[in-house]
């Protein structure tokens, strides 16, 4: 599939990504983007995640389809690479915003690999691992006008079929826990 759309490189991606691909998604036909008001409600009510293909031809994904579709690449390239999931709750029984990413290792560096989060697109560098983790969760926490609480990160494992919201978010939750000591160590 990346052969055939020209994409040989991460920065070929994120070109191909900026070109082509849009934030939102698509239900029947209809599209739906984070500007409307009840962007949330129509996605956990709506939702399902689109992998490879079905997320190209559709053109409408969110950072949960953009984050596989980087998974895929990578490892279609033999790019050694992780991916992320960002849980959050604005109080005891309200969720709140979460966030998926991917980071690649070249060069005895680590790559953060963002495009759904506009404010941030791009690929960042980094030295280590831990070091890409502390920025995004940083970044992730300062973004928002409202103080979250139980920020959890965790490492992710491929998604193989197409889930609805309340699966993906149990899907990504079954993976493995990242322990942050007083956000200063990320083990």
């Amino acid at each position: 599939m990346f052969k055939k759309l020209s994409i040989k490189t991460p920065q070929d991606l994120m070109q191909y990504f900026k070109d082509n691909l849009n934030y939102g998604f698509v239900y029947r036909n209809k599209i739906f983007t984070d500007m409307e008001p009840d962007f949330q409600k129509n996605m956990d009510k709506l939702y399902k995640i689109r992998l490879g293909e079905d997320f190209i031809k559709h053109k409408y994904g969110v950072c949960w389809d953009f984050c596989e579709l980087e998974r895929l690449f990578f490892s279609q390239n033999n790019i050694e690479h992780e991916c992320y999931f960002i849980e959050s709750y604005i109080n005891s029984a309200e969720s709140g915003p979460t966030h998926t990413f991917a980071l690649y290792h070249r060069n005895d560096k680590w790559y953060w690999f963002e495009y759904s989060w506009f404010y941030h697109r791009g690929i960042w560098e980094y030295n280590s691992k831990e070091d890409a983790l502390k920025d995004i969760l940083m970044k992730f926490e300062n973004f928002f006008d409202r103080k979250l609480i139980n920020i959890r990160v965790y490492k992710t494992d491929k998604v193989t079929k197409r889930l609805d919201t309340f699966e993906f978010v149990d899907h990504c939750l079954k993976g493995q826990k990242v322990e942050i000591d007083n956000k200063e160590n990320i083990l």
